[in-house]
């Protein structure tokens, strides 16, 4: 089956598959999965064996038996090869379209069309999100009544289509986003390979193919989370793998002034220069923090020493020197005399975060760089409040 992970269109319009995206997509999922399995759920719906009628290509159409929420519209199926699954929303006079069908016989005037490929293809997907994403209409309030209707070949069949089942829904994509990554790292290097191309500036461009630290980091904090419920030998593996690169390569690292270890979210090249984002850092950090949580290493316990010390150091040249405590995003203007790369609103908000939550677990194992953290995150703090 093709497992139901997003693609990203980042610095490529056809579309690929993003390590951290697909990492962030699950650690998303699981910590959604945590919160809402602690809430009683209603309106969970299931229809078994779907399948067009005899004389038609199409099955009957089949409602619920009362309105949905929109924020519960949250469905999974696996769908065969040149089929379709109808939903009509009555209320709003939306039809959602889910299809693997190779022709475009579909009237798309009328209808909100999500092609899928692959087959069969598991679905897991809230059809809210993709309603907002083509049509634009303010539906979160909106509770509508739904029908559906399997089109297809006659030997066609959707053996299980659930509606409404958040819980499942968050749990099965935590489940494809790390199975993704188990089946995509590269055993030898650990890394997860991105094969995207991007320059910065004339003299400046990523390794080919590079490997992220935060991807790394991100996707062994993933990992992570798998091994805690399965207790599996090769989901252990896996994390080692994924932060190997981290602390036994070049591939992810880079010097401040030959001095200061750096976690590069965009290794360039030449390696000499360096972009020292500092989101990417921070994520990558924790990710051997947790990897370190669950498999102890003393190599591991030295690359922690490491990077705090480092940013530690390095968080001053973070200060933007005429909006008031504002963050950079990273330290371009240093190394490639670039214009000050002020940090966006979300990505100001992201560094407050990572250094807050940072503070907090290295509060009893380094109080020094804990309280480092908090100063700075309490300083980038001031400048929105």
């Amino acid at each position: 089956d093709i497992l139901d992970v997003p693609v990203s269109s980042q610095w490529q319009s056809k579309g690929h598959l993003y390590p951290i995206q697909i990492a962030q997509f699950g650690l998303s999922h699981w910590s959604r999965s945590r919160l809402q399995s602690q809430i009683d759920q209603q309106n969970i719906y299931q229809f078994q064996h779907l399948q067009p009628n005899k004389n038609n290509q199409c099955s009957s159409w089949y409602q619920l038996p009362k309105e949905i929420p929109f924020l519960q519209t949250y469905i999974q199926f696996t769908i065969p090869s040149n089929s379709s699954l109808h939903f009509h929303f009555m209320n709003t006079n939306i039809e959602l379209v889910y299809t693997s069908q190779l022709n475009n016989d579909i009237d798309i005037s009328s209808k909100i069309i999500i092609p899928l490929a692959g087959s069969p293809r598991q679905v897991r997907r809230h059809m809210l999100t993709d309603i907002k994403k083509s049509n634009k209409r303010s539906l979160v309030d909106n509770n509508d009544l739904i029908q559906l209707q399997f089109c297809g070949q006659s030997d066609s069949i959707v053996n299980q289509l659930i509606i409404g089942n958040q819980t499942l829904y968050d749990q099965q994509t935590f489940y494809s986003a790390t199975q993704w990554l188990l089946n995509t790292q590269d055993m030898a290097s650990g890394c997860w390979f991105i094969h995207v191309q991007r320059n910065f500036g004339q003299h400046y461009r990523l390794r080919d193919p590079w490997c992220s630290a935060m991807a790394q980091g991100q996707a062994a904090s993933l990992l992570v989370r798998l091994y805690a419920l399965t207790n599996n030998s090769e989901h252990l593996l896996a994390i080692r793998r994924a932060v190997r690169p981290l602390w036994s390569s070049n591939f992810s690292r880079a010097y401040f002034k030959d001095k200061y270890l750096w976690l590069e979210e965009y290794p360039l090249e030449p390696p000499a220069e360096g972009l020292f984002v500092l989101n990417g850092c921070l994520y990558a950090l924790l990710g051997i923090i947790d990897a370190n949580t669950v498999d102890r290493q003393p190599h591991l316990d030295k690359l922690i020493n490491e990077i705090t010390h480092s940013i530690v150091h390095m968080l001053p040249n973070y200060v933007h020197p005429n909006i008031s405590n504002w963050s950079a995003y990273d330290l371009s203007h240093l190394t490639m005399k670039n214009k000050f790369n002020a940090a966006s609103y979300s990505y100001h908000l992201v560094h407050i975060t990572l250094l807050q939550c940072l503070s907090q677990i290295l509060n009893e194992t380094h109080p020094s760089v804990s309280q480092v953290f908090h100063f700075y995150a309490q300083r980038f703090m001031t400048a929105i409040s």
